[in-house]
């Protein structure tokens, strides 16, 4: 697909064209479309020849990685951020308070747990942050293996990159012999029971600049693992150093950039730590965990979503989603500032209806709840077909509109199905109904008609929605990871 640069409209030379005409190839600006709508249908047109109007589209990189960062710092700070940072401390206050409580064989329960709700949250920031979302929601953890055994497994390999060489480096190239703190530990019989670290005598390797360069290489490697791991990459690819680096130099200024904004959020999280650290020795019951817990969350979480703001805008050097999801319109939210044209003149408005007719829709009305009732498909459809205006058609019940709908879809009869699972959306968009309308409505158009774009829209409409439903998770997976 195109990436073009901004160009001015045909018939207002100082106005940028956000569209063209599919039709006559006429750039155009805002004052030059209009919006058209059918039932839940909206289309743009051409205010020229009234054709079918595009967006014209840049790269999302067109906006420096910079800019958005200068806002990254708001990201938690607001009603929605707090609820879920709050929730989410919580939760991990109490799974660090019962791995300290339990018994030793039992620990590993809680701290699996812990871990992947930290995880879980950290790579849902970073792919929601991908999406284009701008505020903090719930991450889903309804499956305990993918939403959490899963993220705590990607999340420690990732981290291990920091310690595991030095480590190496201390044991094979130092010889540091931390024997005697492990047998010490090893011989107190409460370690059997409540667990415990060894003291190790860090004074004889704490200052090797061997050790603080291999600490640095591994957070400088580090983000970049990261971010792999939140693209779904294999774990194979995130401890490839040729892929790593492969994958840093094709980003290349803006990684640097990355690694800037994650510098001061370090420094930001030392604080914290230090500020955690200050409210546990306030030993108030309950208060000074959470409140520590919370503290120390908020950089990790800002850190994602940094992570999450050069995947957004570069994540197609990684091959993450589809390219064309990386293209977004010129004038971005800029809506047509024109009323839709009359193509005809507007009829009279309708007669009330004779008592004859009025009857004969009664007598439909009733036929086709008690078809709809006995499940006689062929029935309610010849019925549904027969109502054929909009007026008629708000008269019948929500369920009805969706029984006829799959009913039609079943058969073959596709523009009877988006008839009505679009008024079913729309004579009721807070029933229970309009999340499952839209998403039928949605398969239709993507498998049935081939109008994949038109499907996304509808996918997208029902995560915005209808979140935490049903419907908007069915949605989701049906949408491209950057959509």
């Amino acid at each position: 697909m195109e990436k073009p640069t901004p160009t001015h409209c045909q018939r207002h030379p100082d106005a940028v064209a956000g569209w063209s005409c599919d039709n006559c190839q006429a750039l155009l600006c805002p004052d030059c479309v209009a919006t058209r709508r059918s039932l839940s249908t909206e289309y743009l047109s051409c205010g020229l020849c009234q054709g079918r109007a595009m967006p014209r589209v840049v790269h999302r990189s067109r906006t420096p990685l910079a800019q958005r960062l200068r806002k990254a710092w708001r990201y938690p700070f607001n009603q929605t951020g707090m609820a879920v940072l709050i929730g989410l401390s919580f939760l991990l206050t109490v799974c660090r308070w019962a791995a300290e409580a339990t018994f030793l064989l039992l620990k590993f329960l809680p701290m699996v747990i812990g871990l992947g709700i930290f995880w879980g949250a950290f790579f849902h920031i970073v792919r929601t942050t991908a999406r284009g979302e701008h505020e903090m929601d719930t991450p889903d953890y309804s499956e305990v293996f993918s939403d959490c055994v899963v993220p705590a497994m990607r999340g420690l390999v990732g981290t291990s990159l920091l310690w595991v060489p030095g480590l190496l480096y201390l044991r094979y190239v130092r010889r540091w012999d931390v024997s005697k703190p492990m047998d010490d530990l090893l011989s107190k019989p409460a370690f059997y029971v409540t667990g415990g670290l060894p003291q190790l005598d860090w004074s004889q390797v704490v200052w090797d600049p061997v050790l603080w360069l291999i600490v640095l290489a591994g957070a400088l490697y580090l983000p970049m693992v990261l971010l792999l791991s939140a693209a779904g990459k294999s774990v194979w690819t995130m401890l490839n150093p040729l892929a790593v680096l492969g994958a840093a130099r094709r980003l290349g200024r803006d990684f640097l950039l990355t690694l800037g904004a994650l510098a001061v959020l370090a420094v930001a999280l030392v604080v914290g730590q230090l500020v955690a650290t200050g409210l546990l020795r306030l030993e108030l019951p309950l208060f000074s965990r959470w409140a520590a817990e919370l503290v120390t969350c908020i950089a990790p979480f800002l850190m994602a979503h940094v992570l999450g703001l050069l995947l957004y805008s570069r994540g197609d050097e990684l091959g993450y989603g589809a390219p064309s999801d990386y293209l977004e319109p010129v004038l971005g939210a800029t809506r047509p500032r024109v009323e839709a044209p009359a193509l005809r003149v507007a009829p009279a408005a309708p007669a009330e209806p004779a008592p004859e007719a009025s009857a004969s829709l009664t007598e439909t009305l009733s036929a086709l709840t008690q078809a709809v009732g006995a499940q006689d498909s062929g029935k309610a459809l010849a019925l549904y077909a027969g109502l054929s205006e909009p007026r008629f058609l708000k008269q019948v019940e929500p369920a009805h509109h969706l029984f006829v709908g799959q009913a039609a879809v079943a058969q073959g009869q596709y523009p009877l199905a988006v008839k009505a699972l679009e008024t079913a959306a729309d004579v009721a968009p807070d029933g229970p109904e309009a999340s499952r309308a839209l998403v039928l409505l949605a398969r239709v158009y993507g498998e049935r008609l081939k109008e994949p774009e038109r499907a996304a829209s509808i996918y997208r409409y029902v995560v915005h929605r209808y979140p935490n439903t049903d419907a908007s998770r069915f949605a989701s997976r049906h949408l491209s990871p950057t959509s």
